[in-house]
């Protein structure tokens, strides 16, 4: 069964332990990608920051399997 987040969050990324593993992006393609940066490292991007909780499932696990913990889920009060 599909987790759900429940309430208001927002998403938070660490982009200077970020390394373009791309985990991320393969959990949950409708919210991230990874794309170089201008210096030409490979690093995550936000491209949903309000995803729908069809989408809460590969966020979830886009957070757990990040090999550097770039992501984190931050509940904010109703």
């Amino acid at each position: 069964m599909a987790q759900t987040i429940e309430g208001k969050f927002r998403i938070e990324l660490d982009f200077d332990l970020c390394q373009g593993h791309g985990v991320c992006a393969g959990d949950a393609p409708e919210i991230f990608a990874v794309a170089e940066n201008r210096l030409g490292y490979a690093k995550v991007r936000l491209l949903n920051s309000d995803p729908g909780p069809e989408l809460h499932q590969g966020l979830l696990n886009a957070a757990k399997y990040c090999p550097n913990r770039v992501i984190r889920i931050v509940k904010l009060e109703d």
